[in-house]
């Protein structure tokens, strides 16, 4: 039988060799943006991927040893080349998952994973958050990845005969491979199977990440259950998450800031795609990216401190309309059933005589929006259809289409209205053939240029809604759908990477908060306390939402990423790494109680939030 072993443990070998090239592939490229990372952290990740590594190598030969278990008793010269020709199949799969990872690792900091299979879905939106030079990039490492290793393969030999020794010990042979095979798999004889923990060990996600192998990642995804049926995040009892929770939120109405000049303004949402504090300078962001805004933050009141509550617009939607944040593993827009049982702005507005709209130049059905859109109460719903032929962007007609629309239909609508305007042309891959203010042609550039054609048009539209009748009765938000790592490569999981442009402007506005700026810690889903406060309306529907002007609550922003949470207050903002149980990232390192506190307020923000999304099935 060493025919047989020899064989397989050269095989064994050259797995673990696929794994580890394929873990460097993905560091090389996850690492390009520069995360102050050592060569020795480098090297631990690929210390601490053995274990995963060689669960996945368990798997993979479970299947080809099982294949080839017919040849320990008959020799059959046509099977040993399917065999050969199901390893390199393998490897093809594999090379693919690689490639796949790195790309959602650059978009998104994270590796496959349900949220991203979900939007197989809508292939044409899939493809269109990357650039022609990404995939053809990508395709290319894979090839290349495929043809050094399939060279390497030729090393095992798949020719020689496992026919020598007794039958008995071929059958042994036949029933031990599959054991030790399972044995790898789980990691070991220890009660407990691995997990993905195994491979988690550092703070930096990049390292996390990329020790974590792939096929393994891919075969956990396949069987687990498509939803989340219990609470993965069960940190404390019960009673304890949910007073933790109240108690983050108590608060008494709010003093009467009156910042409106009636009770029952016009609303018009203006969301912007994909930007992020760093273009906007009145928030510290780069200089001359954002001119047009600048300017609009002149007329109106600016919160510098407010935060998306997720990565994905689908997100930042559900937030800001049914004050649901964002969750870590799921994304309840998805799953009928669950999301027309949110609370609803919108339905809440209609009761005092709104009327609604949602204006968009895209496919409206991407990501499950027109259902939830609809769920949520919205009149009239405008997408693609309406602008047939329209120059535009694979994510819809451009923006200066889309403001051009509404302001030609707008004034047709009764009043008061509540309408949200989604803008897409600074949508990714950032292709869009706009003026080139910024000459690079990496991809911060590109974003910036994408971001000022964009801002060019708001100012264009703003300037013009001026001059429509149903103005200066209009509360207009101007607030971006989540930020985006763009254009200083920042971490997935980090503050920064949530912190947003939030501007209330519009002729509803009172004067003296014209010019102004608030420096309360929000998010996304404190806009529905802020608006119904406003109009004198009571919001208690929204458990997670809280009014930015309250002074008695002690308010903080909470955000989700796949895996994390961060959360963050006036004294102190964190990152925590649900897998690893760690943190990921600490504004003041001096500030141990507020960074528990923090810590105790996310854990049991995390684990009432998945509570909720679990209980709406029952």
């Amino acid at each position: 039988m060493r025919a047989w072993w020899r064989w397989l443990g050269t095989l064994a070998l050259w797995w673990m060799l696929v794994f580890t090239a394929q873990r460097a592939f993905f560091l090389v490229a996850g690492l390009l943006g520069g995360d102050g990372i050592t060569w020795g952290e480098c090297a631990a990740a690929f210390w601490h991927g053995l274990s995963t590594d060689l669960s996945a190598t368990g798997y993979v030969l479970l299947l080809t040893a099982l294949l080839a278990t017919p040849l320990l008793f008959r020799e059959m010269p046509a099977w040993r080349p399917f065999v050969r020709r199901w390893t390199l199949l393998l490897l093809g799969l594999s090379a693919l998952l690689n490639i796949a990872d790195i790309g959602l690792f650059a978009a998104w900091g994270a590796k496959l994973d349900r949220k991203a299979l979900g939007y197989l879905a809508y292939p044409k939106e899939a493809m269109a958050g990357i650039s022609l030079h990404q995939l053809l990039v990508l395709l290319a490492v894979g090839f290349a990845q495929f043809i050094v290793l399939s060279r390497a393969l030729r090393k095992v030999n798949f020719d020689r005969p496992f026919l020598e020794g007794r039958m008995s010990a071929r059958v042994a042979t036949a029933v031990l491979t599959p054991a030790l095979c399972l044995i790898a798999a789980r990691g070991g004889l220890q009660d407990d199977p691995i997990n993905k923990s195994w491979a988690y060990f550092s703070r930096h996600p990049v390292l996390n990440l990329a020790a974590l192998n792939s096929v393994w990642n891919a075969m956990e995804i396949a069987v687990e259950p498509a939803q989340v049926r219990s609470n993965p995040y069960p940190f404390m009892p019960d009673h304890e998450a949910n007073t933790l929770f109240t108690s983050a939120r108590a608060g008494e109405q709010p003093a009467a800031v009156k910042l409106l000049k009636t009770d029952r303004p016009n609303v018009l949402i203006v969301l912007l795609e994909s930007w992020t504090a760093d273009v906007i300078e009145p928030l510290g962001g780069d200089s001359g990216v954002t001119p047009q805004f600048t300017r609009l933050a002149k007329d109106g009141l600016l919160f510098t401190d407010f935060y998306s509550t997720g990565f994905r617009t689908e997100q930042g939607l559900c937030a800001l309309i049914s004050a649901f944040p964002a969750q870590p593993k799921t994304t309840i827009m998805r799953n009928y059933g669950k999301f027309d049982r949110l609370p609803s702005l919108v339905s809440t507005l209609h009761e005092v005589g709104y009327s609604s709209t949602y204006w968009y130049a895209g496919n409206t059905d991407f990501a499950n929006t027109r259902a939830y859109l609809e769920a949520m109460g919205f009149d009239h719903l405008h997408g693609q259809k309406d602008f047939e032929g329209k120059p535009g962007t694979d994510w819809g007609a451009f923006d200066q289409e889309l403001f051009d629309f509404h302001l030609r239909n707008a004034s047709r609508k009764p009043e008061p209205f509540f309408d949200i305007l989604m803008t897409s042309t600074s949508h990714e891959p950032f292709d869009a053939p706009v003026e080139r203010v910024f000459p690079g042609t990496d991809q911060p550039d590109l974003y910036r240029n994408t971001v000022h054609y964009t801002d060019a048009c708001l100012g264009r539209f703003l300037d013009a809604a001026r001059q429509q009748p149903w103005y200066a009765n209009t509360l207009i938000v101007v607030v971006a759908d989540h930020g985006h790592f763009l254009p200083h490569h920042t971490n997935a999981f980090s503050a920064r990477r949530h912190r947003i442009p939030f501007l209330l402007t519009g002729g509803a506005l009172r004067e003296e908060f014209r010019g102004t700026t608030n420096h309360t810690v929000a998010s996304h889903v404190d806009l529905p306390s802020l608006l119904l406060h406003q109009f004198g309306l009571d919001a208690s529907a929204f458990p997670w939402s809280r009014d930015p002007l309250d002074p008695t609550v002690r308010h903080h922003a909470f955000w989700t990423f796949n895996e994390g949470f961060g959360i963050a207050d006036s004294s102190q903002a964190i990152a925590y790494d649900l897998v690893g149980q760690r943190l990921l990232e600490l504004r003041d390192s001096t500030n141990a109680s507020d960074t528990e506190r923090l810590r105790r307020w996310g854990k049991a923000d995390v684990q009432v939030l998945l509570d909720q999304y679990v209980g709406f099935d029952q």
